[in-house]
């Protein structure tokens, strides 16, 4: 009796690993690099970009919990590993939260589609809430778009000449959907203009800062790091 615990036991192990590795194996950039390329990485999230050329196909790959932001209009057929067929299409700037899934993606369209993968990392945290002076309360031009227990996804449109009073940002990723150029004033009073292209993903921890707009307008995307989903 007690070794036909241990071996189910055993059994129980390997399949487990076995599970993770195919996970691993599938990773999108490991599986598919010509179309999938690692960013950045640390501790709490992993940034991948897509880029996928007009007419072209990439291998059958997996992506973990994530944001999918994407950077172009975007018409996709989707097969999954079961061989089952389906369309997929998005506006340049859409943004959603997608669950653990694995297929081969093929551009039906005419132009490529670019796409960036915000994929949150532990360790998780606990209690998680918005800072103070969140930028969603202190400003009319953030908005909320999605939240779970895992990220909140922040929509920002920023006009002509418009000003941000002081406030303050939660560690995430900030996505520059149009270029940009901003006057960023911290709590110290040291002001810096920052420059961003459209398409640039970049990491930053919590701060505080107002802002001055010195462009024709542009709109951004700021994806905060909540916790980790279960598995990572």
């Amino acid at each position: 009796m007690r070794s036909s615990i241990i071996l189910g036991a055993f059994l129980g192990a390997m399949v487990l690993c076995g599970a993770a590795r195919a996970a691993e194996d599938l990773d999108a950039p490991k599986a598919d690099p010509k179309h999938h390329k690692v960013e950045f990485e640390n501790e709490w999230v992993r940034i991948v970009r897509a880029v996928i050329p007009p007419h072209e196909k990439t291998e059958m790959h997996g992506h973990p919990n994530l944001v999918s932001v994407f950077l172009t209009d975007a018409d996709l057929k989707v097969i999954a590993p079961d061989g089952k067929v389906s369309e997929a299409h998005a506006k340049k700037g859409s943004a959603t939260w997608r669950g653990p899934t694995a297929h081969v993606a093929e551009n039906i369209g005419d132009k490529p589609v670019e796409q960036l993968l915000v994929e949150p990392k532990g360790p998780a945290k606990a209690g998680w809430t918005p800072p103070p002076r969140d930028v969603t309360k202190v400003t009319t031009t953030d908005k909320v778009e999605f939240e779970n227990e895992y990220v909140r996804i922040v929509q920002g449109t920023f006009g002509k000449g418009a000003r941000a009073p002081m406030h303050d940002h939660a560690s995430g990723v900030h996505i520059a959907l149009d270029d940009s150029h901003v006057r960023s004033t911290t709590p110290d009073g040291k002001a810096t203009e920052v420059r961003s292209k459209a398409g640039e993903a970049r990491y930053r921890p919590a701060f505080s800062h107002s802002v001055e707009n010195l462009d024709d307008g542009h709109s951004s995307l700021i994806v905060d790091i909540k916790a980790a989903p279960p598995g990572k």
